[in-house]
């Protein structure tokens, strides 16, 4: 039957134009009605219509949940010494290492990075230990020592105390080359300061708090070798940090992450291998090689001695990463890192294939500044950690999550008996758009897959035809001034798409849409 020019029809009054009518609007489907039955003859057309074409593909249906993005972490700014506040940051700055957070007494109140609080005086006297290489770190970071003669390590020398006079002068303040207790305070990366608890003028007490905020970027700096070459084989960004996780090559050696507390060794600082002293360095060596499974043959002890037990694990752990360092026997100095749990990799600071002043921080270790929580159904496999699932914004933005961890204690979140059990579900989130920054918690949406039909034909819901005898049809384009109708059956309906069947269909049909 022939229908005239494209785009008139006649209306239709039928009981099955009102079913059709109901059935379209359950759906959600926007159709175009026609007083045509579906015989493939030619209809006349008045100019080229809009089109869109059949296309083969997999369908995917997606179920929306609510979600929201919050931040991981908080981390607060306190007063190392006690004295009478004199100046402090604002509400809104941001704290990273280097920032003047407070004027106490007159002395400026430096911000550095680090998990290990300020609990003493430093100078060329003090004795060894983590909040020199902490300190240390920072200087580097910072670029006070320009020469590279610092040493990493947990020792002050006169390379430290250069270094130190620099930061002095730049502060402004006397360039005595030690580090008063209440110059510094360590925070575990950038802040941004949501709350100044201080006030200008009153005391502050040792430990009091200045100011509380979010942490926005966790940040440990990892530095290359003393005695390293070209930095090599960095792990990529996001890389999850565990025992045994080998963060870069350096000169042919590994620099490896062993998970403990920092605040005991916080870093390699001596060459490991036959004939050294025992030490708990050893036995941390030892740990991570048994725990990856080198154990020679069941032969290594783990304990605080290296012996030729140690040396054959280490040898065969070497040749398992593919690398050919130039003695295989040994562990040089900052060959391990010891880091907290629940770590990343961050960006590199040193490209691959660059061979860096010694001891010069290579990578950053992070840990995700936000998250997306919610909660799903006990056993929902779409919330398995590993999978991806999309968030959406309120400003109507969408990025892919990762599902990170699946809580292991359900509750039944209606409060009724026999309601349905769930847990908590964490998704992390790699950058989040500039509207919803300066929001401490915002809800979002949570888009899942719940079924993929592959292999099927779709167009978008527009293109359906509502035929007056019932069912959908597709206006297909046959030239600039003709169409044909083609009966097909709908199936699955997803982000305006629907998937068609029928005995005419074929991939990259143009079928006309309206205008």
């Amino acid at each position: 039957m022939h229908g005239g020019r494209r785009g008139s029809r006649t209306r239709v009054i039928a009981a099955m134009v009102a079913v059709a009518v109901v059935a379209a609007a359950l759906s959600g489907v926007a159709v175009r009605w026609a007083d045509r039955r579906s015989d493939g003859e030619p209809v006349a057309t008045t100019g080229p219509p809009t089109t869109a074409k059949v296309s083969k593909r997999t369908l995917q249906l997606t179920d929306e949940t609510t979600a929201t993005l919050t931040f991981v972490a908080s981390a607060t700014v306190t007063a190392p010494t006690a004295g009478t506040v004199t100046k402090l940051v604002a509400e809104g700055d941001v704290a990273a290492a280097g920032t003047v957070v407070a004027m106490v007494d007159g002395t400026p109140l430096v911000a550095l990075f680090g998990d290990l609080p300020s609990y003493r005086d430093l100078s060329s006297s003090s004795s060894d230990g983590p909040d020199v290489y902490q300190l240390e770190l920072n200087l580097v970071a910072l670029g006070f020592d320009p020469d590279g003669e610092i040493s990493i390590d947990e020792n002050y020398d006169s390379a430290t105390t250069a270094a130190v006079e620099r930061w002095q002068e730049s502060l402004g303040i006397g360039t005595t080359g030690d580090v008063p207790q209440s110059l510094v305070a360590y925070i575990p990366g950038k802040v941004l300061i949501d709350d100044v608890t201080a006030n200008v003028g009153a005391g502050i007490a040792a430990g009091g708090t200045l100011a509380t905020g979010r942490l926005v970027e966790r940040n440990l700096a990892v530095p290359s070798m003393p005695e390293g070459g070209t930095v090599s084989g960095a792990a990529a960004t996001g890389t999850a940090v565990t025992t045994g996780t080998v963060l870069f090559a350096d000169g042919g050696y590994p620099v490896v992450a062993i998970e403990g507390d920092a605040a005991v060794l916080p870093r390699l600082d001596r060459d490991l291998e036959l004939g050294i002293s025992a030490g708990e360095d050893v036995k941390l060596l030892e740990q991570m090689l048994a725990q990856l499974g080198f154990n020679d043959g069941g032969s290594l002890a783990v304990d605080d001695t290296f012996n030729s037990s140690t040396e054959n694990a280490l040898s065969a752990w070497y040749a398992s990463l593919g690398l050919t360092p130039a003695d295989s026997t040994k562990l040089p100095a900052g060959g391990f890192v010891v880091v907290p749990s629940g770590l990343e990799v961050g960006p590199a600071i040193v490209a691959d294939g660059t061979d860096p002043e010694r001891e010069t921080p290579v990578l950053s270790l992070t840990a995700p500044a936000r998250v997306v929580t919610t909660t799903a159904p006990l056993g929902d496999d779409t919330f398995a950690v590993g999978a991806t699932v999309t968030v959406e914004y309120p400003d109507g933005t969408t990025a892919p999550g990762t599902v990170t961890s699946v809580g292991t204690v359900a509750t039944n979140s209606s409060g009724q008996p026999g309601g349905q059990a769930t847990v908590p579900i964490t998704i992390e989130v790699d950058e989040v758009p500039d509207s919803v920054a300066g929001f401490v918690e915002i809800p979002v949406t949570l888009q899942v897959v719940t079924k993929a039909i592959a292999n099927a034909f779709v167009v978008p819901t527009s293109a359906l035809v509502a035929l007056s005898e019932g069912g959908y049809a597709l206006e297909v384009v046959d030239g600039p001034e003709t169409t044909h109708l083609i009966p097909v059956e709908t199936g699955s309906f997803a982000d305006g798409f629907v998937e068609v069947t029928g005995a005419d269909l074929a991939d990259g049909l143009d079928v006309v849409v309206p205008s």
